[in-house]
């Protein structure tokens, strides 16, 4: 399996594993201009005509969508790359993630080159039909399109009915090695921990109002934050201006490692997002016997359920988001271990070898027809 990626992310990672596995991709974006000028040139040398239409569709799905007509030339020149290197190492099939920018540059390299290709959704970015992603043409020109969580699989089902045949329920996993950690046994201790980017779809500003909120009430707590992005300066400034210096703690990105310690010394996962796809920051709290506060928003409810893995509260409620906190930091030492008991239960659900198990399937079936190589495009 080839791996491809759009671009890196703007903070490097900082797990070993993270950057072991970049060093096995190739990042488009990070190849010289000239490497880009030269696939459209040969395209354009090879199959003129088709390399002018696959031009225009991008064009066509710049107007139909976001109206950003320069980006959608560069997701032509990106596929007019990929495509090129597919077909030099012998790929017949390209896997997306994400039903954005990814899957356009895969829709492209497809019409340019012939070889199939596939999505997953992860949402909730493909749920939103606001965003103007051209959902409609990406799903008719794949093979089949992999959702990772039931909530994702009927929203798909309901809004495109004339693609159904197309739609795979594939759930996110965890590695085996999860399951073989032990359990968590922290219930004396008065600290939650959000695992979250800092930006508006986590909406971490709405965990620290119920913070505050619990400040006001007297409650004895700690809140530790892992994570960074876009949204870092305005919780600094909210935390300052809410004096909860002594309450919350931002302490950045970290490593695999660091989240375990942190997820094993405390009390419960808090999550405060606007929307998700089906958390994996759940499914690792789960793993350990930690349950999770967390919004019903996508496929939380798959996993989280009030009074039996956790908390689940309404959307954008800052005043539930406390009662749950303060509820979780008010409970028994052995009801919280039922609850860790049934998290972990309920997360064994999600093996990532039965996830690949299920893709291998569906690029088995496309080998037979297509060729003998598949790849992996990232976002």
């Amino acid at each position: 399996m080839h791996r491809f990626a759009h671009r890196r992310n703007v903070i490097a990672p900082v797990d070993p594993a993270d950057n072991a596995e970049l060093r096995l991709t190739c990042v488009l974006l990070d190849l010289p201009f000239g490497t880009f000028a030269i696939a459209a040139l040969v395209w354009l040398l090879k199959r003129p005509i088709r390399t002018t239409t696959t031009f225009l569709l991008a064009m066509r799905l710049a107007w139909r969508g976001d109206r950003r007509f320069l980006a959608h030339a560069a997701y032509f020149a990106m596929a007019c790359t990929l495509s090129k290197r597919l077909l030099d190492l012998g790929c017949s099939h390209v896997h997306a993630h994400f039903g954005t920018n990814p899957a356009e540059v895969a829709c492209l390299a497809q019409r340019l080159g012939g070889m199939t290709y596939s999505i997953t959704f992860h949402g909730p970015h493909e749920f939103d039909p606001g965003l103007r992603l051209n959902l409609h043409d990406k799903i008719a020109k794949a093979a089949f399109i992999a959702t990772v969580s039931k909530a994702g699989f009927g929203r798909m089902q309901e809004q495109f009915p004339e693609f159904s045949a197309k739609f795979r329920l594939v759930p996110c996993g965890l590695d085996a090695a999860w399951f073989d950690l032990p359990l968590s046994d922290v219930e004396q201790s008065r600290d939650l921990i959000c695992v979250a980017r800092l930006d508006p779809q986590k909406d971490p500003l709405l965990v620290l109002a119920a913070a505050c909120t619990l400040v006001e009430r007297g409650v004895d707590f700690h809140l530790k934050i892992a994570g960074d992005g876009m949204l870092r300066a305005q919780l600094v400034a909210q935390i300052a201006a809410g004096g909860l210096g002594s309450h919350v703690t931002l302490l950045g990105w970290q490593s695999q490692s660091q989240v375990i310690a942190l997820l094993r010394a405390a009390r419960a996962l808090v999550l405060s997002s606007h929307d998700e796809g089906l958390p994996v920051a759940i499914m690792e709290a789960f793993a350990l016997g930690v349950p999770a506060i967390a919004p019903d928003v996508g496929g939380v409810s798959e996993l989280v359920e009030s009074g039996a893995s956790g908390w689940l509260v309404p959307r954008g409620d800052v005043l539930a988001l406390a009662d749950a906190m303060q509820e979780c930091l008010g409970t028994e030492s052995v009801e919280l271990r039922r609850m860790g008991g049934e998290a972990r239960h309920r997360v064994r659900l999600h093996d990532v070898r039965v996830s690949v198990g299920l893709l291998d399937r569906e690029f088995q079936m496309q080998m037979l027809s297509m060729g003998t190589s598949r790849v992996r495009l990232e976002k």
